[in-house]
């Protein structure tokens, strides 16, 4: 009898399976690479993170010129899943009166986008072509008959991208932008 054998003549377990070790794919995304100094007149747009915990983090877009980085025109989905959300257009919006948890730049866009100082009909246009998400979580007492199917939430962070990618086919943003947003969307 072998050593390594277990009495009683069975064959010793298997090994434990090999710890997986980083690999690219499961790395973090990585984000749009964003030149620090945009165009002369463009406006740069940013994904603003705020922290959610224990739910998920609200997201929304940030558009401002490059000389005054802290006000800019605020643009979410504000809402929650019980009561459905609306699409919020804040201009002059300070982020010193709630600094987000992140501030991640997408892309610049060009001023003939805008009108002003301020986002004009063409971006908010191609990005409310996408309507905020409704009511996609149901009470107790509603009455509505069961499905017996998952319910996907639609949230803030489902509009960012589904916007996103209405931005990419108006020509507004590149791919790799929505792409960037798909893979960080937390589902």
């Amino acid at each position: 009898m072998s050593s390594s054998a277990i009495p009683g003549g069975a064959p010793p377990p298997p090994p434990p399976p090999p710890i997986a070790k980083n690999t690219a794919s499961s790395s973090a995304p990585t984000p749009p690479d964003v030149h620090p100094n945009g165009p002369q007149g463009g406006f740069l747009v940013e994904l603003l993170v705020y922290n959610g915990a224990p739910f998920k983090d609200h997201w929304a877009y940030f558009i401002h010129p490059s000389k005054r980085s802290e006000l800019g025109v605020l643009m979410e989905a504000a809402g929650d899943v019980r009561n459905g959300f609306k699409i919020e257009i804040e201009r002059s919006h300070d982020l010193a009166t709630n600094p987000p948890t992140k501030r991640i730049p997408l892309q610049w866009v060009g001023h003939e986008l805008f009108g002003g100082d301020t986002p004009g009909p063409s971006f908010e246009t191609s990005a409310c072509k996408v309507e905020a998400p409704g009511k996609t979580l149901n009470a107790v007492d509603d009455i509505a008959a069961p499905t017996g199917r998952k319910v996907k939430l639609r949230n803030c962070q489902t509009w960012i991208v589904e916007s996103a990618d209405q931005l990419v086919e108006d020509g507004i943003f590149r791919p790799e932008v929505a792409g960037y947003l798909h893979a960080i969307e937390q589902l």
